[in-house]
């Protein structure tokens, strides 16, 4: 499998080369670097030349017998950006589907002392707490026995005020 190198440039020295050639020696070159990991951007930047001629030239070109050498990328170790979800303890996913139901009667007209409101501010409470330390809201949703979608709306619509 073929790792690109993203948002590298080329090394000047490639660069060099690169402007250097032309006809099929250029494409073969281009198919190399390509072959190497550097995206069809890095390699069509120099050359003042879109993407999709860089493609176009790399599929054209069938692999040399001989072995183009040319400079390999970086290898940049992926960093995910996702925190990873802590999970949801057994005493709350027990304590979330006690409330769910309750809170599913709720209605803006209901006083604040009906059990359906109070289940109701405490499951969004709960919610609200387990999603700012990173839980996902397709584990909430299944904790509560809701839709995505619900929990979304019960998390999102609430998450601010």
């Amino acid at each position: 499998m073929r790792k690109s190198a993203r948002n590298q440039p080329l090394p000047p020295a490639e660069v060099a080369v690169l402007r250097s050639l032309s006809g099929m020696q250029l494409k073969y070159r281009c198919h190399a670097l390509y072959q190497a990991g550097w995206t069809l951007s890095a390699i069509g930047s120099p050359l003042d030349k879109q993407r999709s001629t860089i493609r176009l030239w790399v599929n054209s070109v069938s692999p040399d017998l001989s072995r183009i050498e040319v400079p390999t990328p970086v290898d940049k170790t992926y960093v995910p950006r996702k925190i990873p979800s802590p999970g949801i303890s057994v005493t709350e996913r027990a304590r979330m589907a006690e409330l769910a139901p309750l809170a599913r009667k709720y209605r803006s007209r209901l006083p604040d002392t009906h059990a359906a409101t109070r289940a109701n501010y405490e499951l969004t409470a709960m919610c609200l707490s387990l999603y700012a330390n990173h839980v996902t809201i397709q584990e909430l949703a299944n904790a509560a026995g809701v839709s995505y979608r619900a929990m979304y709306r019960r998390v999102k619509h609430n998450e601010f005020s």
